[in-house]
């Protein structure tokens, strides 16, 4: 009896040891915990799906494509908002602020970062300066901006607003120093140095190459903020008026009603703070916007209403609209899976611990779906999710 006591306290204690030492393991080795963080985060997406509601009479998709997005996209917080073709709004959200099931739940105003669909803005504002003839889409960006320096190289002259809204300037931000408005750390040159504008070297010749640049966007902010005589920012919320719909500007600091962002580091690299990762004013005209999905959708259908060119206008270039992000108009990638189908509209972004998606379709509504987490596949699982709301619209309409 004596010797079996023995042998159960020696159990007892292994495994205590055995916890601790796990415990302690995942304590000191930050990567590793974070690592499994990720890799529970099934279990905590049932409970945050447990949030979920929707507005009475929703297509019943928006709720499957939310349930979905929380589990896919590691996006604890998420919202999703449709404008039928008739202007009914229709929204679902999920998610806990905090704890889940301990915490208050995301609501219809919740905040979101809108990340790159704040181009939108931009492009709108730009292809309306285009219609009131004050700028013209083929002007050289130099003779819309101060830069007097000499260029370091001459093809900078040759960069026009076209090639700015098309990202086919000849910038390239996957080259050695990575993207020049995201630089840790750094304050970018755009938009308070303009002249070192002239100290850039182009990787493509302009309108040549299609080359993704939040720089184009910055300087396509600049020509707006000159031909206002005011700051990008304040243009833009006196136009669009941003207060109204509760969207504002990013500072390097969070809002107090914004969602829980979920950013998980997996490697040596990262950043301490998303909040002060990067110079959030300096990104207002490429992603620097921030509000709900319901307002986000609202202010693209008054965006799309407008005469040509808008939003969803496309220059006349070789590509195939039926495979997705081969093609970009002046501030959207257009999709359609063959001749006889829907036609749509896509426009995403992301940031740190967060994404975000616009959807216009040929029938005229808008679908936006915004989520505060970071999909493990990244860009494979966001265009999937493209495809999925693609399928829906396509029922919906049928």
């Amino acid at each position: 009896m004596r010797q079996e006591l023995k042998l159960s306290e020696l159990i007892i204690v292994f495994s205590l040891l055995m916890i601790a030492g796990i415990s302690i393991y995942y304590y000191v080795n930050t990567i590793e915990r974070n690592k499994l963080n990720v890799q529970l985060y099934p279990i905590q997406a049932k409970l945050e799906q447990q949030s979920v509601s929707c507005m009475e009479n929703s297509p019943y998709w928006l709720k499957e494509v939310l349930n979905n997005t929380i589990l896919t996209h590691n996006a604890p917080n998420a919202q999703i908002v449709y404008i039928s073709p008739q202007r009914q709004l229709f929204h679902c959200e999920g998610g806990y602020l905090g704890i889940p099931l301990f915490s208050q739940k995301v609501t219809e105003s919740t905040r979101f970062r809108y990340a790159s669909v704040s181009k939108l803005w931009t492009s709108d504002a730009v292809l309306d300066l285009v219609k009131q003839q004050k700028i013209e889409l083929d002007a050289p960006v130099l003779s819309l901006l101060p830069i007097k320096s000499v260029l370091a190289d001459p093809r900078i002259a040759q960069i026009t607003v076209n090639d700015l809204l098309l990202h086919r300037a000849g910038f390239n931000r996957t080259g050695l120093m990575g993207d020049e408005m995201f630089r840790s750390g750094e304050v970018p040159f755009c938009p308070s140095v303009l002249e070192k504008l002239a100290q850039v070297q182009l990787t493509f010749d302009p309108d040549t190459t299609f080359s993704y640049s939040n720089l184009g966007y910055c300087l396509l902010g600049e020509i707006i903020a000159h031909q206002n005589h005011a700051k990008y920012q304040s243009v833009v919320e006196k136009k669009y008026a941003l207060a109204a719909d509760n969207i504002h500007f990013l500072k390097n600091k969070r809002y107090a009603d914004e969602a829980k962002y979920r950013y998980i580091e997996t490697s040596l690299t990262g950043y301490s703070d998303i909040y002060t990762a990067f110079d959030y004013p300096a990104l207002a005209s490429s992603a620097g916007l921030s509000g709900n999905a319901s307002a986000l959708a609202l202010q693209v259908k008054k965006m799309i209403k407008k005469p040509q060119p808008n939003i969803l206008s496309q220059p006349d270039t070789s590509c195939d609209l039926a495979k997705l992000r081969d093609c970009y108009g002046y501030a959207m990638f257009p999709y359609q899976q063959n001749s006889n189908s829907l036609k749509v509209y896509f426009r995403d972004g992301t940031l740190l611990g967060m994404s975000s998606l616009v959807v216009v379709d040929d029938k005229g509504g808008v679908t936006a779906l915004l989520s505060s987490g970071q999909a493990a596949l990244g860009q494979q699982q966001y265009d999937q999710t493209k495809m999925k709301i693609y399928q829906h619209l396509r029922q919906q309409y049928h």
